[in-house]
């Protein structure tokens, strides 16, 4: 066993082959910054960057060999694979060459300083001949240990049910029921996110000024027959739909194509079903209404606001926007974020509506001004500065229209002026692309 380890990057429990596979080489192309300098940084803190990066090339060479010659190993196998998959998939293989990085800077430092290490030699030591068979030996083990084992474990029966449910697609049907309190804030988002053993802090201004109350979840974010039943019951459907991609984005775990929809669904009808926004509808409508001389029909109002949710020209104007932004999750250190009554913060900032959804007092969703051709596997992800978190804060706060809730340390900072969206978005994004973050 001593003498496969030898040939193989992995740690000895892995190995129990020596087999080499033929590979076809994939050209690779440096990165800057190497995919292992943070690796190796962990192991030899403070090195000089200079003579590091140099060597750090040479083994994310190594890498990108091993993950070529086994996705060439992993090629034999023709077995169909879902679409939906995809994300999974590449999310899987980069979390696997950051494995293969550790193992083989930790194989290559051994007890060497970066400055003992002389550059011809380790490039030969690795990428030559010897260098391959290390190469090869660590490609089979992985795509016997973890790939083909994902493979089979997961993604074939994961992708033989998807195509079973494509081929025998569910038939949706609502099932409304009679509903007196109709929630613009779903439920289980404010129990799952909002609530410490079931209990909310609400603020409610008064003359002015923010006073709060504890209260149960279920005791706020909902109107007396606000919707129609049906229309409560469409409501359930987009909220079940989207609890498992808003868990994936705290997991960090990419999202696929449909489980975006859900998101941004989520996302829009959040907005479609303020009561601000059916009131503000239905005062609009009732003179309409009346010209016609239809006043007393009491389900006019109600029916014209459903209309909003069979107009897919109002819906694609709303989302397209919000879906191919960049997305970013910003995060604060204190519980400073609330959840407004309006549900988010968003304005159209010339290039479609933008938003901040706090997800909860740590957490916002944030839709960046930049857009994108092909979404990232992940949102970006910042730790938000006390003094930005503060502003976003500040802006949540100012979006509410009489209340808001939060976490129950949470004290409003009544000298705390809220800047625009435009402009809270720009130092997001200033943020998430600053070289220091």
């Amino acid at each position: 066993m001593a003498a496969v380890a030898a040939r193989c990057y992995l740690p000895r429990a892995m190995t129990d082959s020596n087999s080499k596979a033929a590979s076809t080489r994939l050209p690779f192309v440096a990165s800057e910054p190497p995919l292992t300098r943070s690796t190796a940084l962990k192991h030899r803190p403070g090195a000089d960057l200079a003579l590091l990066d140099p060597l750090a090339l040479i083994w994310d060479e190594v890498v990108h060999r091993i993950v070529g010659e086994m996705m060439d190993m992993a090629s034999a196998d023709q077995s169909p694979l879902h679409i939906h998959l995809r994300e999974e998939m590449i999310f899987e293989l980069a979390n696997l060459q950051i494995w293969l990085a550790e193992a083989v800077v930790k194989k290559r430092l051994g007890d060497r300083e970066i400055d003992a290490i002389e550059l011809s030699t380790e490039r030969e030591e690795c990428l030559g001949t010897a260098g391959s068979t290390l190469i090869t030996g660590t490609a089979k083990l992985t795509h016997e240990r973890i790939w083909a084992k994902r493979l089979n474990e997961r993604w074939k029966p994961k992708s033989l049910r998807q195509i079973e449910r494509d081929a025998n697609p569910r038939k949706t049907v609502l099932s409304p029921k009679p509903v007196n309190d109709n929630h613009f804030i779903p439920k289980w988002f404010i129990r799952d996110h909002w609530s410490t053993d079931g209990r909310i802090l609400r603020w409610r201004r008064e003359n002015a000024v923010w006073t709060s109350k504890k209260k149960g979840f279920a005791e706020w974010g909902y109107r007396q027959n606000l919707y129609s039943d049906r229309r409560e019951a469409y409501f359930s459907l987009i909220d079940g739909d989207a609890k498992a991609p808003i868990q994936m984005l705290f997991d960090t775990r990419p999202l696929n194509d449909p489980q975006r929809d859900a998101l941004v669904g989520f996302l829009i009808i959040g907005i479609l079903r303020s009561p601000f926004l059916v009131e503000h509808l239905r005062t609009n409508l009732a003179s309409l209404i009346a010209e016609h001389g239809l006043q007393d029909d009491p389900r006019l109002p109600s029916d014209a606001y459903d209309t909003l949710y069979s107009n897919n020209e109002f819906y694609d104007k709303l989302a397209r926007p919000v879906r191919w932004s960049q997305w970013a999750l910003v995060k604060a250190t204190s519980p400073v974020f609330v959840l407004p009554d309006t549900f988010c913060v968003r304005a159209d900032t010339g290039d479609g509506m933008r938003l901040i959804a706090p997800l909860d007092p740590f957490t916002c969703f944030v839709t960046l001004p930049s857009r994108e051709k092909m979404k990232s596997l992940l949102p970006h992800r910042i730790k938000a500065s006390d003094e930005l978190a503060s502003r976003i804060s500040a802006l949540l706060v100012a979006s509410a229209e009489s209340e808001f809730i939060s976490h129950r340390d949470f004290s409003v900072n009544p000298a705390a002026q809220p800047v625009s969206l435009a402009d809270l978005l720009r130092d997001i994004e200033a943020a998430v692309t600053s070289p220091d973050r």
